[in-house]
């Protein structure tokens, strides 16, 4: 199957940057429908995250391994490391957590926000050609080692949280839609180590991520707008 999907990896990060833009904004308008209910606006921040990791990343099939895409390519560092705590905020909402606790839970997440923003400045990159594109990636030699691993530990740590509280919540109410977007994201990141096939993780780990926000949004749908 990987030969046959490779060579459209460009387009599939072209259509995956279109549909993050989208969703968005819908994420930001539904939102402005009822601002007490904060998810839409967390989610709105993590998709704009995912929406420039596939924008520069599609740019990549243009631009060559030169500074402008290095620069660009900075940020995505910084995004993830930034973003990904939100998953923390997203449960507790969700979970509909007393005020204390939600204020304990804000806290965290603003210093976890703050530690993965600091872990992707310090992150130095190198670029690596395959699948049709040039994509910086972290360069293992002159990353100090607690950034890969503090930015790792951003991706596992709130993806495992998100399933946890899914659990909780298909327990009590019968809703599903988090314990899957999590459990999709947890899968798909673990196929590249699985298999072997580490170079292809970001695209495997990008199908993990169309899930997460797919499954989501079905939640946010779910919930009644107040009046």
């Amino acid at each position: 199957m990987l030969p046959l999907l490779l060579p459209a990896v460009p387009f599939l990060l072209w259509c995956m940057a279109a549909f993050y833009l989208l969703f968005f904004f819908l994420l930001w308008d539904r939102w402005q429908q009822d601002t007490a209910f904060r998810i839409p606006l967390l989610m709105a921040g993590l998709t704009f995250g995912l929406f420039y990791d596939a924008f520069v990343l599609a740019l990549g099939a243009f631009l060559g391994d030169g500074l402008l895409l290095k620069t660009l390519s900075a940020p995505r560092y910084i995004l993830h490391g930034a973003l990904t705590p939100l998953l923390l905020a997203i449960c507790a909402e969700a979970l509909e957590s007393s005020h204390t606790a939600q204020k304990v839970v804000g806290v965290l997440t603003a210093l976890l926000m703050l530690a993965g923003a600091a872990a992707g400045c310090r992150a130095r990159l190198k670029a690596l050609k395959h699948a049709g594109i040039t994509r910086f990636v972290l360069d293992g030699e002159t990353t100090p080692k607690w950034v890969g691993g503090l930015l790792s530990a951003l991706s596992v740590v709130p993806t495992l949280v998100l399933i946890a509280c899914g659990l909780v919540l298909w327990k009590k109410k019968g809703e599903k839609e988090l314990t899957l977007a999590g459990a999709l994201m947890f899968f798909f990141a673990g196929i590249g180590p699985a298999t072997g096939h580490m170079k292809e993780n970001f695209l495997f780990s990008m199908f993990g991520e169309l899930g997460l926000v797919s499954f989501l949004w079905r939640y946010i749908k779910k919930k009644t707008i107040a009046p």
